[in-house]
């Protein structure tokens, strides 16, 4: 998107400002603040908004604020002392004094992602004090929603306004673009604590997802009781295997020029993340690349066509002879981590790949960075802990699976495969099968392979038959890859054994897989 600002023309797709017949380069904070004036149009943007906007919600200094406004300002010919064309409006923000010009281009949606307000409590409690602990739930939720970066989040200084202007529901979506507002109450007795949240749809007023939560309360768990809710909602509410996840994916793209795709491509990936559809993985392999042709910084999409990639040689999908595609995902995730080094969705991609090439190492600070940027991203936390399952660390996998079932009750069928393990290597047969069965994924290989090694443990010869069909159907040469796919995943020990003894029960020719190379911890 190309915009003149008096006598300048801010090219922010080349991150560049001419004047005359100068062209200079402008730096990233500088540019993030004239885009959010320029959105604005003519409208206050609160120091809140930008540090939100242009840092990610990051804690900065004002000497930080006032250096990036200065250059803004420079950018634009003006001064701190003139102030012209960016006018300081004392103790609540800044604006545009100026008319703007814009010659909108294909790009210029790129930062279109679905908007949430979250507006502040009300406490349904009789105790005047009970009205800043509602504000407190608010202001954690919104914290924690800014932490998934396919949400835009507006600040809580924004959410106030809105709330005390009575603005109705179109105009929340015509005027401010917002797509779901999150409302919520507090009711307090004695030493319970009941908290009530819904998101509604602006645009149809239905509630998408509503959440109710109680606990018992005391004075001094109620700071804890606020971390705790705050990352349950927001991880529920950003979910995209939730009901708001289904509603963004579903929602029509109408008039978007192409480059909307990185985005649809990547609310696509998701579908197939749940379902692990061969045709609609050979259907993104193909496409992503040159969407991100078009999109360099999509950090979304790298990690997207990375885990793509990734699956390529994980789970034997449209698999290309020759072709390291593990490789070529660690050099997609590479670049998803460059575009967005705060994507904790980013860095748990490249810390996949970089456990299933044998940088154990890498993948251990990885993952915990990833951890520490989104603990409330339900797949952060069930790949994550997958990986330490798959290197018998269960006691460190177990909880990171529990938390990721409890933030996203609707989720794939995975999320449960590690907790199978666990039984089995009790032979608590039915146990594990339940397990798996919580929730079906017909189709997808791993789930027909624990059918029939738990069916044939527990003498079920005609189910583990039906599901051996399966299986193969997916996968023909699984009895000849299965060794070496212990390998891959760093499979060892009695888990294995107990395995491969299944399988064999249900009447399949395999060998015993070779002993993996040593680990790097």
């Amino acid at each position: 998107m190309k915009v003149r600002i008096a006598d300048a023309e801010i090219d922010f797709d080349r991150m560049v400002v001419r004047s005359g017949d100068a062209e200079r380069k402008l730096t990233r904070q500088p540019l993030g603040i004239l885009r959010a004036l320029v959105d604005a149009d003519g409208d206050i943007v609160t120091k809140d908004q930008l540090v939100e906007q242009v840092w990610g919600g990051r804690i900065i200094t004002d000497a930080t604020l006032s250096t990036a406004m200065k250059e803004a300002r420079r950018a634009t010919g003006d001064t701190g002392t003139a102030q012209r064309i960016i006018e300081t409006v004392h103790g609540v923000g800044f604006r545009l004094a100026v008319p703007t010009e814009r010659d909108p281009s294909p790009s210029d949606i790129r930062d279109e992602k679905p908007a949430i307000l979250v507006l502040p409590f009300r406490s349904l409690s009789a105790a005047p004090e009970d009205a800043p602990i509602a504000d407190g739930f608010s202001e954690e939720i919104t914290s924690n929603l800014t932490r998934f970066r396919n949400l835009r989040v507006l600040s809580h200084l924004t959410a106030i306004h809105l709330q005390t202007s009575d603005t109705d529901q179109t105009a929340l979506a015509d005027t401010y673009g917002i797509d779901f507002v999150v409302e919520g109450s507090l009711r307090r007795a004695s030493e319970r604590l009941r908290v009530t949240v819904q998101v509604s749809d602006v645009r149809t007023g239905e509630i998408a997802v509503m959440e109710q939560f109680d606990r018992p309360c005391t004075p001094s768990e109620i700071f804890d009781i606020q971390d705790e809710i705050g990352l349950l909602t927001a991880g529920r509410v950003a979910s995209q295997h939730g009901a708001l996840g289904a509603r963004i994916r579903n929602r029509r793209v109408d008039g978007r020029t192409t480059t909307w795709d990185v985005y649809t491509a990547v609310a696509q990936f998701y579908e197939f993340y749940k379902s692990y559809d061969p045709a609609s993985h050979l259907e993104l392999r193909t496409r992503l690349p040159a969407l991100l042709e078009t999109d360099a910084n999509a950090s979304d999409g790298w990690a997207a066509y990375a885990l793509i990639l990734l699956e390529e040689q994980r789970y034997h999908l449209n698999e290309r002879p020759g072709v390291n595609a593990t490789r070529l995902g660690l050099d997609a995730a590479k670049r998803g981590v460059a575009c967005d080094p705060q994507s904790g969705f980013a860095q748990m991609v490249l810390a996949l790949c970089q456990f299933h090439t044998g940088d154990l190492s890498g993948f251990r600070a990885t993952a915990e960075t990833a951890l520490r940027l989104n603990p409330g991203h339900a797949d952060i936390l069930a790949e994550i802990g997958h990986c330490h399952a798959f290197l018998g660390e269960f006691d460190r996998a177990i909880p990171l699976l529990d938390k990721a079932i409890e933030l996203s009750p609707v989720h794939p069928g995975w999320y449960h495969y590690a907790h199978a393990w666990r039984f089995a290597l009790g032979d608590f047969w039915q146990a594990a099968l339940l397990e798996i069965e919580k929730v079906p994924m017909p189709g997808f290989p791993w789930y027909h392979a624990h059918q029939v090694w738990f069916h044939a443990e527990l003498g079920n010869a005609e189910a583990a038959d039906t599901a051996k069909g399966h299986l193969l159907a997916v996968l023909p040469n699984f009895e000849r890859d299965i060794p070496q796919e212990m390998v891959f995943h760093y499979f060892t020990g009695p888990l294995v054994r107990k395995a491969f003894a299944g399988w064999k029960k249900a009447g399949m020719s395999i060998i015993d897989p070779p002993e993996p190379p040593l680990r790097q911890t």
